[in-house]
């Protein structure tokens, strides 16, 4: 049940995203956030990443915090795709 929250919440964030962009950004759970080939620059990434923190806090009602030492010092890191920030979420949300 969880797990289709998050991805709700991401989907929803990634439309009011678009709705600031010129260029629509397209839902894939294989999406690249971060580093070659990225879907989108640093700027859109931090503004994505306030959006769902946003978005968590209403709908779930937990606080959240999505970009931190914790996931920048993992070996692998969370914001390499979509489906790889949904399970970072899903740890965030379950501690």
């Amino acid at each position: 049940m969880k797990k289709m929250k998050i991805e709700t919440v991401i989907k929803e964030a990634l439309e009011e995203l678009n709705s600031q962009l010129d260029e629509e950004i397209v839902y894939d759970k294989e999406m690249k956030l971060i580093g070659k080939n990225a879907s989108m620059d640093s700027m859109t990434f931090v503004t994505f990443m306030t959006i769902i923190e946003e978005r968590v806090e209403d709908e779930m009602d937990q606080d959240i915090e999505i970009v931190s030492d914790k996931a920048f010092s993992r070996e692998n890191s969370p914001f390499r795709t979509i489906a790889t920030l949904e399970d970072f979420i899903a740890e965030l949300l379950s501690e």
